[in-house]
């Protein structure tokens, strides 16, 4: 005979003595009689794991918090003191550039705002920045206010400091006023990007001859543009043969199909996209039998421009400035932005580790604030003609070296990348242009693809392939700039020009006013008024 083997029943829990007055209350005695018990050891491990992160998370934000306070008030007194109404508060000039292999560009402004930023403000100085937008794009700026400074110094450009030219108002400063508060002021430069653009700025900015008037470098690359045979009109052999070798080789045009062209002078054509390309589409006039015939007329006016600009004086230019003058003291601030896949488990690190930034930073704006150009040091390059233009440099010129060794592998295939770009585009180019003069010349119909997105018109096209060239060729040369394998420029020329401020030492500070001062000074003024 079997038996049914039944598992034990758990004996029912009992509602403590404590607690049984609360089921006269409406409490349920299942609630009453819950007994709290650990979960599994796998949840044990997965909560412990949260509540530790937690605690690191939280500890190190308390800490960012509290050395931030620590330096803040250290400078606070400075913006306790009093200012004349018409007077200048203190002003930095802050350079980023955009980081190789980051898409965001603003990384270094983000930088600065959350960790020099509040020391700024905290001591009553007053900031602004200037941030690249693209490799290269902030030493370019920085080049054309250079060649602008020039130009004033010399005379040729009027001084528009921080009013509208020919107004005078109470706040407005003379140049001399401008410059003076200029270099009582500083750069900061953050990461080693901008500090290799703002080299590159001084050096093309100060040490190379410059026109006159401003030079405008879309136009320079508009004619040179227009120079090439991107838009000529080829025969289909040709057309056959250019396809299969790599070589450039000469094309015949074809007379038949071809519109006047506009011949070819120095300084002209392509002067801008637009207007390159209505010369290029514009229509021949109606007939008259007293006008002169167009090409008649354009052969005309082409010769006299050639005959005037042979007979024209060379423009005047301005000679390379050496020594430079005077720079605001310089400040660089250490920042490395880790991008990539590789550099994950560094970003995990540094988010439950930010106090090292957060006194980074501090560190700098307390340098900012506190420092002047009187007890700043001198730029340390090295000794006369033995800087290598490769890194290392050693010195100063090594500042945040150790940051290009996390540049992601896509920035170094920048070069081919633009190559690969550039032949896909010119190949689409040429189909493009193909249809766009048979359909405006009505040598065909469009089709039905064409008409529901119809093809770009030569005008367009010039457009679309000036904007793509100088996009391109401005990658090219930021990476030039920007390359681990190039090292910072420098000239002899700077050397007494450039200043570097120093770090504080810990128990240095401003003092804050008392109240009973503050009460006074209140005083003073209300009874002046």
């Amino acid at each position: 005979m079997s038996t049914d083997s039944k598992a034990p029943v758990p004996k029912k829990r009992t509602v403590p003595a404590a607690l049984r007055p609360l089921k006269y209350v409406g409490i349920p005695e299942s609630v009453l009689a819950w007994k709290p018990r650990l979960p599994s050891r796998k949840w044990c491990m997965f909560w412990a794991s949260l509540a530790g992160l937690g605690v690191v998370y939280y500890d190190d934000r308390r800490q960012c918090k509290k050395i931030m306070e620590e330096y803040k008030e250290r400078v606070r007194g400075l913006s306790e003191q009093s200012m004349h109404p018409l007077e200048h508060p203190r002003k930095v000039l802050v350079y980023t550039a955009k980081y190789p292999g980051d898409d965001n560009y603003d990384v270094g402004v983000r930088f600065f705002k959350r960790y020099v930023k509040p020391i700024l403000v905290a001591g009553a100085v007053d900031y602004e920045i200037t941030s690249g937008t693209s490799y290269g794009n902030l030493a370019r700026e920085l080049r054309n206010r250079i060649h602008q400074r020039r130009r004033n110094l010399a005379g040729v450009e009027p001084w528009t400091t921080n009013t509208v030219a020919g107004t005078s108002l109470p706040t407005t400063l003379s140049p001399a006023q401008y410059l003076q508060r200029e270099l009582e002021g500083a750069v900061v430069l953050i990461g080693r990007p901008a500090l290799k653009e703002w080299a590159w700025a001084l050096k093309e900015g100060w040490g190379t001859t410059i026109p006159v008037k401003p030079m405008d470098f879309s136009e320079k690359l508009a004619t040179e543009l227009s120079e090439d045979s991107a838009f000529e009109e080829i025969t289909e052999a040709a057309t056959t043969e250019s396809d299969v070798s790599t070589s450039t080789q000469s094309h015949e045009r074809d007379s038949e199909a071809a519109l006047p062209a506009v011949p070819t002078v120095p300084g002209r054509g392509f002067s801008v996209p637009t207007q390159a390309g209505l010369q290029s589409m514009q229509r021949r006039p109606p007939f008259s039998p007293f006008a002169i015939p167009p090409s008649a007329a354009q052969s005309q006016s082409v010769v006299t421009e050639a005959t005037s600009e042979l007979g024209s004086k060379p423009e005047p230019e301005l000679p390379p400035m050496s020594p430079i003058p005077a720079q605001p003291p310089i400040c660089f601030v250490d920042f490395t932005n880790l991008v990539g896949f590789s550099n994950i488990p560094r970003r995990i690190a540094r988010f439950f580790y930010r106090r090292e930034e957060v006194r980074r930073g501090a560190e700098a704006g307390l340098s900012i604030v506190l420092g002047t150009k009187n007890d700043a040091r001198e730029f340390q390059a090295g000794d006369r003609g033995t800087i290598p233009r490769d890194p290392p440099q050693g010195h100063d010129l090594d500042w945040g070296l150790e940051e290009e060794a996390y540049y992601p592998s896509t920035f170094f295939k920048t070069i081919s990348n633009i190559e690969k770009w550039r032949k896909s585009y010119y190949e689409e180019l040429r189909k493009e242009l193909k249809a766009s003069r048979e359909i405006a010349r009505g040598i065909r119909e469009p089709t039905k693809a064409e008409k529901r997105n119809m093809p770009k018109s030569e005008i367009e096209l010039r457009g679309q392939r000036f904007d793509k060239e100088e996009q391109w060729r401005n990658s090219e040369h930021g990476f030039k700039i920007l390359d681990p394998a190039a090292g910072v420029e420098w000239d002899e020329s700077w050397r007494g020009s450039l200043r570097v401020l120093v770090p504080r030492s810990p128990d240095e500070h401003v003092p804050r006013r008392t109240q009973e001062a503050k009460d006074s000074s209140g005083e003073e003024a209300s009874v002046s008024s």
